[in-house]
């Protein structure tokens, strides 16, 4: 198989493609062979070094692809059957090993980078908005970084469900706000009324501007720290700035603030994760969302890391082996 293989924390030439065995599924496991996969910001946090754990030898949270083989105790997936899967690591590969609990059967008749972009970005923005924030028609929240891949998911589950969308971005990406159907806002500030919630991927420093611009009934969600990548910054010292700024919000008067991750979701819940995935394949088929994907050949992914990094693309980054 070919694989991109990250040989150390750094810039993107820390990405090198290689070749290797086709690997075997253990128990619970479904051995894929990769028809897209996609590339997400906390690959580049991981990259740099900023996230915690170990360096995983293989970058790429989500990947769709075509069941090969299965693990001795794993039922429910035929040969040939097309998935989508959650693998955590390991996903910038022609040959994927993925959790079985975590992998969702898909409709062939649909793009295989399309549905990939809805493993990832539209499922987290599913899950927040749904599970979490729940607001009810007619109200208004703030997506922070609303051009970006989540940003951009959780504007069009929003206005779907009839909820009016502020929407931030870097003004060059305002064109695409605004073709999404959000009012774009310049920053959390900017909004002329407190939210019923606010989407935040920054993290740190924007915690506490996205609370004072949401109502003190509503609820701030936070799902990243954008903020650290860029800036120079130790993964020590990155850590310690989020968790500096999540005990402020704790401590001060004002909105709940939630942190929620997609694997923390999902392994607490593996159904609902399928469910979640039936939903947005709904969705996908009745024109409410439309996710927008740009391709990159599997051997370039450093350069998708670049452009992800540069903010140079919107929607999602996908590579296809």
């Amino acid at each position: 198989m070919t694989r991109v293989r990250l040989r150390h924390a750094g810039g993107p030439e820390a990405l090198t493609v290689e070749t290797g065995p086709v690997p075997v599924p253990g128990a619970g496991q479904v051995l894929l062979r990769t028809e897209a996969a996609g590339v997400a910001f906390n690959d580049v946090t991981t990259r740099q070094g900023l996230n915690p754990g170990r360096l995983p030898h293989v970058l790429g949270f989500d990947a769709v692809g075509r069941v090969l083989a299965t693990g001795p105790d794993v039922t429910g997936f035929t040969a040939g059957q097309r998935v989508g899967a959650l693998v955590g690591t390991g996903g910038y590969a022609t040959h994927v090993l993925a959790p079985a609990t975590q992998t969702a059967p898909l409709p062939e008749d649909a793009d295989a980078a399309t549905l990939d972009a809805l493993m990832l970005n539209y499922l987290t923005a599913y899950q927040m908005f749904h599970h979490i924030a729940r607001p009810r028609p007619g109200s208004t929240v703030l997506v922070l970084g609303a051009a970006g891949g989540v940003g951009s998911a959780l504007t069009q589950i929003a206005l779907s469900a009839g909820v009016t969308v502020y929407g931030t971005s870097s003004p060059p990406r305002r064109a695409r706000v605004e073709a999404l159907g959000a009012t774009w806002a310049a920053d959390a500030a900017s909004v002329p009324m407190p939210v019923a919630a606010t989407f935040d991927p920054v993290g740190g420093p924007s915690l506490a501007l996205s609370r004072r611009a949401t109502a003190r009934d509503g609820v701030v969600v936070s799902y990243g720290f954008s903020f650290a990548s860029g800036t120079g910054r130790t993964r020590t010292r990155a850590l310690g700035g989020m968790v500096a700024a999540i005990a402020r919000a704790m401590l001060t008067p004002g909105p709940r603030l939630v942190l929620h991750t997609v694997e923390g979701a999902v392994s607490r819940n593996p159904a609902r994760f399928r469910t979640d995935i039936d939903a947005l394949v709904g969705l996908l088929a009745g024109g409410a969302i439309t996710p927008e994907v740009t391709t990159l050949p599997l051997a370039q992914a450093a350069e998708a890391h670049r452009l992800l990094e540069s903010r140079q693309v919107t929607g999602k980054i996908v590579l296809l082996p």
